[in-house]
């Protein structure tokens, strides 16, 4: 049964990007949640007075940096690392134990060289350098089917990226 609560959320997210040498870029990123669903009904028709919405963590967060600098003559350098934050939450607004998602930290890595027109680039990365284990969806119908369903993000994963824009050059 899908039902439609009554439900709130108040927030307040702050961005700030600088460049305080010539080629870096830093980027700094953070948000704050504050919901609430009204009313919840359980499946052992008890009712839960006010809970989080699902999907919905408290806090999350983001910083990147990225240094390019002239390579060869005919193009541009760069390395690049990002980090996220997801403060804990829950996949369903029961939340369940199994539904429950800890708080973690992801980070990237990228080295890439692009042509000074801008037509193509190539470039290397490491997703998830920390190899950080979290799920990205969770489901628990263990009372009518006895499973728990649930979705973990990628490993740590390697990989080499192409790109090539057609049309005119920037």
């Amino acid at each position: 049964t899908v039902i439609n609560l009554d439900a709130s959320a108040f927030g307040i997210e702050a961005e700030l990007t600088a460049k305080p040498v010539s080629g870096l870029t830093l980027q700094l990123g953070v948000s704050y949640l504050d919901s609430e669903v009204k009313d919840v009904p359980l499946p052992d028709l008890v009712t839960i007075e006010d809970h989080e919405l699902p999907q919905a963590p408290r806090i999350s967060a983001n910083a990147l940096a990225r240094y390019e600098f002239p390579l060869g003559g005919a193009g541009r350098a760069s390395v690049q690392a990002d980090l996220q934050y997801s403060d804990k939450f829950c996949f369903t607004v029961l939340c369940a134990p199994v539904e429950c998602e800890s708080s973690y930290v992801v980070g990237n890595l990228r080295v890439g060289y692009a042509a000074d027109d801008g037509r193509w680039e190539v470039a290397a990365f490491v997703d998830n350098v920390f190899e950080e284990e979290y799920r990205v969806y969770a489901f628990d119908s263990s009372l009518f089917s006895g499973v728990v369903a649930g979705v973990y993000a990628k490993p740590r994963t390697f990989g080499i990226s192409g790109t090539y824009r057609f049309g005119a050059a920037r």
